[in-house]
């Protein structure tokens, strides 16, 4: 993986595809804002270096974004083109794609969905998981950050579609949202149901569900309103063949039967040539389509003609659109992300907070130990801060912490606090593996240096039933002209 995304804007990809704007990175991945076809239309691309991938293994990830490219329904993600190629010493897959200004997990942070809400987003969920499945596939990656909003439709990602009972040709990071039986092989259109059931209760409570030991039922929050408490207790189950049908699920949400439209969009697509081979590797291409508006917010508002559903459903839906209010929209093209934690949660475990290194502009270290911030700080932005531990687990600690490195004059331009959020997932031996910004605040400069920064923590994983286990923490990084705070806080488990 490069040392530094940043350093490749203005690169160009496959001779083809420039690279804009650096929008973010997760382990494996990078992306970039882009241009695509004779209009010039916004896409994103995102990059993946192959490491020590083996041929066998290049060759079952490009066959699969293949499959996924030739999809084609209005509440997915287009792929409009993907392939292997080569920037400097990386050899790199790429993949160019509809550009998403926002997705869920970024609107959770503000708060949950109300139930009508939830509705709103589910109808179309379930109508492109009834179309994939129809047609042989699973998503398999159905959590908040792939629920994303164009324009006046929700779309679900693409580029983690999977054939059933087949798996990515690429190393793949877990989930929570995973199914038990993904970690065995497994990969079924139940397993999407699973996923499904974690999103909901996210969505709803801003916190994810536990299990106790040895338990099959899982343990909802206490805010879980019904009728979704049912409906996720019946996706999770640990026996696949015991999780409701897509069917099931939308009869006890008061939705329509999900069946995946017969009209495929094609009528709106033009006539175009596929892209021809690179050197590099093979291409994938897709014909162009016309643009659609980019004005993506979430809470999901739904076209105003949406007659199928029942009156009583649409009226509660255009009840929720006049009075949730429009977010501010910020960029998630990037599939690999994890969940969003909540901004406010109640403190019944403690987080222990490690001294941490800032080497500031005089190279100096600095034993500062950050405390937890309450609502003091202008905007309310930051509340105190507490881990929700499962039954029978044990709360995560943080071991080492790692400041960012600002400039004496850097830190001079500062006005105030510039706040920056990063999202990070943490695995068993207390290593970060992702790390993703929640919200970039209004520098790049000081985003990028949290983004940076982040990826150096360490933690000490939590347990359940006495066994480490992965995590997912939310930083929150404070820069001021005197100096930077940092307040962690775990979200999963």
């Amino acid at each position: 993986m490069p040392k530094a995304w940043k350093e490749w804007e203005g690169r160009v990809v496959n001779k083809e595809f420039r690279l804009g704007e650096y929008l973010g990175a997760s382990e494996r991945a990078g992306v970039f804002a882009t241009q695509y076809g004779s209009e010039s239309r916004k896409a994103a691309v995102k990059l993946m270096p192959l490491g020590t991938w083996d041929q066998a293994t290049v060759d079952a990830e490009l066959s699969r974004l293949q499959s996924a490219r030739e999809l084609s329904y209005p509440h997915l993600l287009q792929i409009f083109q993907a392939g292997r190629t080569q920037l400097d010493d990386s050899e790199l897959i790429f993949v160019v794609m509809e550009y998403a200004e926002e997705d869920l997990s970024q609107f959770l942070p503000k708060r949950p969905l109300t139930p009508g809400e939830v509705r709103e987003m589910l109808a179309p969920t379930l109508e492109a998981l009834a179309y994939l499945h129809g047609k042989g596939f699973v998503h398999s990656r159905l959590k908040p950050a792939n629920v994303m909003a164009i324009g006046d439709q929700l779309k679900l990602s693409s580029d983690g579609i999977t054939r059933s009972g087949q798996r990515s040709g690429a190393p793949r990071q877990n989930s929570y949202y995973d199914a038990p039986e993904i970690g065995r092989g497994g990969n079924e259109a139940a397993s999407d149901v699973w996923s499904l059931g974690m999103l909901l209760v996210m969505a709803l409570t801003q916190r994810l569900p536990g299990w106790d030991a040895g338990e099959d039922a899982p343990v909802l929050p206490d805010n879980a309103p019904p009728p979704f408490d049912d409906i996720a207790r019946h996706c999770l189950r640990r026996d696949a063949r015991a999780r409701w049908s897509l069917a099931e699920i939308a009869a006890h949400s008061g939705l329509p039967r999900p069946v995946a439209s017969t009209t495929s969009p094609k009528a709106e697509l033009r006539p175009s040539a596929v892209a021809p081979r690179a050197a590099a590797g093979p291409q994938l291409a897709v014909p162009q389509r016309k643009a659609t508006p980019a004005a993506p917010t979430f809470p999901y508002k739904p076209r105003s003609n949406a007659g199928l559903y029942v009156a009583a459903v649409a009226v509660a839906m255009i009840v929720g659109i006049l009075v949730v209010p429009r977010l501010f929209r910020s960029f998630s093209n990037t599939s690999d992300s994890e969940a969003i934690t909540p901004t406010q949660a109640p403190a019944r475990a403690g987080t222990k907070l490690a001294p941490v290194r800032d080497q500031g502009a005089g190279g100096e270290e600095s034993s500062e130990t950050n405390a937890r911030v309450g609502g003091e700080e202008a905007g309310g932005f930051f509340v105190t801060r507490g881990v929700t531990a499962r039954r029978g687990s044990t709360a995560g600690q943080v071991a080492e912490q790692v400041l960012p490195n600002v400039p004496q004059t850097a830190r001079e331009t500062i006005r105030g606090t510039v706040r920056v959020g990063v999202r990070i997932s943490v695995d068993s031996s207390g290593n970060v593996t992702e790390a993703e910004l929640d919200s970039a605040g209004p520098s790049k400069y000081f985003a990028r240096l949290a983004l940076e920064a982040a990826q150096q923590w360490r933690f000490e994983p939590p347990k359940v039933a006495g066994q480490n286990v992965l995590s997912d923490w939310l930083l929150h990084f404070q820069f001021t002209e005197k100096g930077t705070r940092v307040v962690p806080e775990q979200s999963d488990p």
